[in-house]
């Protein structure tokens, strides 16, 4: 189930999908992506060599793994020369988050950091998008293993 707020972000909520049945959803809906596969990304810099040597291209996208004072878990899907409005954040969620500290990131979602994916999370993990984004045309975002980027 969705619950889609819209103010500065859009907050899906309830709804975590695994990789496999993301790309299994896509085709079963006909849905347009591509995906590449690559070494490993960890900062926005190497995944503009990644697109720039497979010849893709698309609006770069960035996720800030976030929680809030109950220890809860959000994601902030934006653009990767964005930042991140807290107070923006705060009225459309009436929490007040902060980002997670780099070991618990990498210990909670088994992600390095400089490269979290917006995707592949347990459904109890709020993610919250800039709706700038639905304005792109193309959308890179990275995968949760980090060797693969998504274009929507």
């Amino acid at each position: 189930m969705l619950n889609i707020q819209h103010y500065y972000c859009t907050v899906v909520k309830r709804g975590g999908i695994s990789m496999l049945n993301l790309v299994t959803t896509l085709n079963k809906q006909g849905l347009y992506y591509e995906l590449y596969q690559h070494q490993e990304i960890f900062s926005n810099e190497d995944a503009l060599v990644v697109k720039a040597k497979k010849g893709f291209s698309g609006t770069e996208t960035k996720s800030l793994f976030l929680k809030d004072s109950y220890d809860k878990y959000y994601i902030f899907f934006t653009f990767t020369t964005k930042k991140a409005d807290f107070k923006k954040i705060h009225q459309l969620t009436g929490k007040r988050l902060k980002i997670v500290a780099k070991n618990e990131m990498e210990q909670t979602t088994g992600q390095r950091a400089g490269a979290v994916s917006p995707l592949g999370y347990d459904s109890n993990i709020t993610i919250i998008v800039d709706e700038e984004l639905f304005n792109q045309e193309k959308l890179v975002l990275l995968q949760v293993d980090q060797t693969k980027q998504w274009l929507f």
